[in-house]
């Protein structure tokens, strides 16, 4: 019963603390709503001069065009806060002496990096994207070896 009650602690850590990020960021810095950008207006009608649908089709354009670019920025700062945040609650989760909370943390962090630059990836270079995945692989095995040597050298002292 208390392993169930350790995991099930640990998954809600996990889960809620990339969506706690993502919505301190939106408090902050609110997240682009698609129709406050692109209205549906109707269509011209069907009698309107190839210019009046031409001028309608760029209307339609910039306003999309609009609500890319403040999704984009959207996605860029909770990038910017989710990741810093994110590597934290790893770095932290794993040097906690409760494993439940430990462990939510740890996941929580990875999720909440992941949700960050999955947001912003497209933005991204590939150059930046390989290096953000190598740091990321560089903490978590980081993290792993030193926290397995810490556990190893407790054990054989014992402790």
């Amino acid at each position: 019963m208390m392993l169930a009650r350790q995991i099930a602690i640990g998954f809600g850590i996990a889960i809620i603390l990339p969506l706690l990020i993502h919505y301190g960021v939106a408090t902050f810095h609110p997240a682009p709503k698609y129709q406050a950008f692109v209205t549906l207006r109707p269509a011209p009608p069907a009698g309107a001069t190839a210019d009046e649908r031409k001028e309608y089709a760029e209307q339609q354009r910039q306003r999309q065009d609009a609500f890319a670019e403040a999704a984009r920025q959207f996605s860029r700062v909770l990038a910017i806060v989710s990741t810093p945040l994110g590597v934290a609650a790893i770095f932290i989760g794993a040097y906690l002496s409760f494993q439940a909370i430990g462990t939510g943390l740890i996941l929580g962090g990875i999720l909440s990096v992941g949700w960050g630059y999955w947001s912003y990836w497209s933005y991204l270079d590939d150059w930046i994207r390989f290096v953000s995945l190598l740091a990321g692989f560089a903490i978590l095995v980081f993290v792993g070896v030193k926290r397995g040597s810490t556990r190893a050298l407790s054990q054989k002292h014992g402790e």
